[in-house]
């Protein structure tokens, strides 16, 4: 049977791209990263601010008329590694052929572009959804973070792609007892910790602010437009309490930010919540100081309060050796529950 690869350039080619999932995964259990509407909104212009300086181009895989896979190739236009192109929302039956096709075409677009090497999985880039699951395939899906069926580690890798990153994700559990590190942290001079205010014009400003130069020189950063920064407020505002998106301030001056996502309530039988501490961080003249202590320490008075027992923190770059050091081993152990691999391929 004879693949065939179409680009998506009209509503019933989009109509094929949306319902591949259905295909993979079966109706009515899709995973909230590969949800028709979910999807569907990344690439409308009104909908997503990305597309501000990002191009893209999609691509559906059929099989006697059939859509068997997908793949979408895209470049961004503040990516500071200017080589690199992006291929994601990747989705495709069981076939190596077809996903070879698949992966050829968005590695043909991107080489068009001038770029002379495809990271991916990473959907429009890697300030989205990035990576291949790998490990963790017992633990129920989750909004943000990538999942995947097993085999699709294999279809990548007969394509040719290599292996360029590993992201993780930690076990989180609340102890009894504050951790030691955080109870003799003491309050530093000059330092406030407040919770994000949504309704502030000027807040997307100061997260764009923390999270440009808290990030820059990481793997994979992407610097924020000040109109992502505001889409990423809002798409937060309905499902993240206020004082789960920690602002820390020195003397009135932005230094850091926590963020954390609760995804399930307290159970009225006495299971514990469940929440993903997801990004956090101190901009460089205010690291050393003990604030990355103090945002922590109120990050799990709140779980104490409220009812939140457990959880991960993730997705942690495997090259981000302080953070793995300082805070994931003394405090949550190193238990690694769930793996993302990025992959590589030359287009020279």
């Amino acid at each position: 049977m004879k693949v065939h690869i179409t680009r998506v350039d009209n509503p019933a080619a989009m109509q094929s791209f949306l319902s591949v999932p259905d295909l993979v995964y079966g109706r009515g259990t899709v995973p909230p990263s590969a949800g028709k509407y979910a999807t569907g909104l990344r690439f409308m212009p009104l909908a997503n601010p990305l597309l501000q300086h990002l191009k893209f181009a999609n691509y559906v895989a059929t099989i006697d008329d059939q859509p068997v896979g997908r793949v979408t190739a895209s470049v961004d236009g503040l990516n500071p590694r200017p080589e690199e192109g992006f291929w994601g929302c990747f989705e495709c039956i069981d076939d190596s052929g077809v996903a070879a096709a698949l992966l050829d075409a968005a590695a043909k677009w991107l080489k068009k572009q001038g770029k002379t090497v495809m990271i991916g999985p990473a959907t429009l880039n890697t300030n989205q959804q990035v990576g291949l699951m790998i490990k963790g395939f017992e633990y129920e899906p989750q909004m943000e973070i990538p999942y995947n069926p097993p085999y699709y580690q294999r279809l990548v890798e007969d394509a040719g792609l290599e292996k360029i990153h590993d992201l993780e994700c930690f076990k989180w559990t609340l102890p009894g007892e504050l951790p030691r590190q955080l109870a003799r942290t003491g309050s530093v001079p000059g330092v406030m910790i407040r919770p994000v205010n949504y309704a502030s014009g000027r807040e997307a400003k100061i997260v764009q602010e923390i999270n440009n130069r808290m990030l820059a020189g990481m793997w994979g950063f992407i610097p924020l437009s000040l109109a992502d920064t505001r889409g990423f407020l809002m798409s937060l505002s309905s499902r993240v309490p206020p004082d789960l998106f920690m602002i820390a301030e020195v003397h009135g001056r932005p230094a850091g930010m926590f963020l954390s996502i609760p995804y399930q309530k307290p159970g009225q039988d006495g299971d514990g919540g469940v929440i993903r501490l997801a990004i956090g961080g101190i901009v460089p003249e205010f690291r050393h100081q003990g604030i990355h202590w103090q945002l922590l320490r109120s990050f799990y008075t709140w779980c104490k309060e409220h009812g939140y027992t457990r959880g991960e923190a993730s997705q942690v770059a495997e090259s981000n050796d302080t953070v793995k050091r300082k805070i994931i081993m003394p405090l949550f152990g190193g238990q690694i529950i769930k793996l993302f691999r990025v992959y590589r391929r030359s287009l020279d």
